[in-house]
């Protein structure tokens, strides 16, 4: 009996074995953005650790943790640390500098998941703005390689972070940035609202928010009947990998009349948790990103009975957007009593 239990126990030892061998771990990336400073500027924000508090993806401002340095903080064998609760941990170390050209990094990050390679930066001057390209080449731990794509697609929305990040700290104050708030979790009233079904692909819905709610707001006026809160966009399906979406886009309702040529419907009152997305709303991908990371590193439970959604508050036509503000709401269980 004992023999069989270790011949069993061996067994699935070496399945596991196998099957995450099938995986290469591999991670291999890059996110290149065209910022309206200077390529010395530029550099500096990267060469220079004592920068890197201020836009480092791994590092949430509300935790108050801080960068630790050791070395010359902008020189060749500089390294710098965080370990931060909400966001993670990690360590970077300077390989090689080429002056407002070049950066090579060793990269090694701890939690939430472990990632050891290297970070390369390129800076290249494009008639006074600069375009910057930050690489990563690495492979995650091996209890991770099944789960190398989810690291991929994670680290590449960090990266691109960063680099709206240091161009918002560069930029002319009338340049395109946006500020992400985490609010915590509130209270969600009950509503009912009118609303047209949006199924296509994600970059697609900016457009038909604004043709839906202009549609909608026409009709409600023809009726008579006000709205009672800001547009709204509530999501049933997405498939990130084909970047589509199904959703609702609605506008809040008092009355409870029906209407003929709306459907209609209701959002039972519950609890959610909130981030603020202040600014061009090409940025919502990264903000619904680090609302779900928040959750997770707060063990705060989704309630996946209701669909998430997101509430615009202020709309804004101009170029960069700026103005505009945008409620991301995603439901949470409720708290067990008793």
């Amino acid at each position: 009996m004992l023999s069989t239990l270790i011949f069993v126990f061996i067994f699935c030892v070496v399945a596991v074995l196998v099957y995450m061998g099938r995986y290469s771990g591999r991670v291999r990336f890059e996110q290149t953005r065209l910022i309206d400073a200077p390529v010395e500027a530029v550099y500096a924000m990267v060469a220079d650790f004592h920068k890197w508090s201020q836009w480092n993806p791994w590092l949430s401002p509300e935790s108050g943790t801080a960068l630790t340095f050791s070395g010359n903080a902008n020189g060749k064998g500089s390294r710098c640390a965080w370990d931060s609760a909400t966001m993670g941990s990690g360590t970077i170390e300077q390989l090689r500098l080429q002056a407002s050209e070049r950066i090579e990094q060793l990269l090694r990050l701890r939690h939430p998941f472990t990632v050891s390679g290297r970070s390369h930066w390129t800076f290249e001057n494009q008639a006074g703005k600069t375009r910057v390209t930050w690489a990563i080449r690495g492979r995650v731990a091996f209890s991770m390689r099944a789960f190398a794509t989810t690291v991929k697609g994670s680290l590449t929305l960090d990266c691109r972070h960063a680099l709206d990040q240091i161009a918002s700290l560069l930029e002319p104050a009338n340049a395109a940035r946006y500020e992400i708030k985490h609010l915590g979790v509130r209270d969600v009233p009950a509503m009912r609202y009118v609303y047209r079904h949006y199924q296509g692909a994600i970059n697609g819905l900016p457009q038909a928010v604004h043709d839906v709610t202009a549609e909608l707001r026409q009709q409600l006026a023809t009726a008579g009947v006000p709205a009672a809160g800001s547009p709204l966009a509530i999501y049933f399906k997405t498939n990130i990998k084909l970047r589509t979406t199904s959703c609702h886009i609605g506008i809040p309702v008092a009355t409870p009349n029906d209407f003929n040529a709306l459907p209609v419907r209701e959002l039972a009152t519950h609890r959610a948790y909130v981030v603020r997305l202040k600014g061009h709303r090409a940025a919502l991908e990264i903000a619904w990103f680090y609302a779900m990371q928040r959750m997770v590193a707060e063990k705060i439970q989704p309630d996946q009975r209701l669909p998430p959604f997101e509430s615009y508050l202020v709309d804004d036509d101009n170029p960069t957007g700026n103005d505009a503000v945008t409620d991301l709401y995603l439901p949470v269980r409720p708290v067990a009593t008793g």
